[in-house]
């Protein structure tokens, strides 16, 4: 079901604005945020309560679970440089290994 908050590459609401990237860098330029960006400026927030007046255990959770996210986005871009398709709308490979016909999950 599509978010009717979602318009194409940008959401709106009454106090956020995000225009996310449109199109490929090498082709189009750097026209918007990643999701890494957002999840940045999350973390940055939380960060500050931590450090201020407002620390507790279930900011510290949901920080811990946007650095989660944000390693999950980098490993996601790490394994399509790898395998040759970062910037370009070609699908990856679950596992950069399966690229390999000789790979072996035993060792063997």
């Amino acid at each position: 079901m599509e978010n009717p908050k979602i318009k194409s590459y940008q959401f709106e609401s009454e106090f956020i604005n995000i225009k996310f990237q449109n199109g490929l860098p090498p082709e189009v330029g750097i026209n918007g945020a990643r999701i890494e960006d957002i999840i940045d400026v999350l973390i940055t927030r939380l960060e500050a309560f931590q450090l201020g007046s407002l620390p507790c255990r279930e900011n510290e959770e949901a920080l811990n679970h946007l650095i989660t996210a944000r390693d999950a986005m980098m490993r996601r871009r790490k394994r399509r440089m790898l395998q040759g398709v970062f910037n370009t709308m070609t699908p990856h490979a679950e596992r950069t290994e399966d690229l390999h016909h000789e790979f072996s999950a035993t060792g063997a």
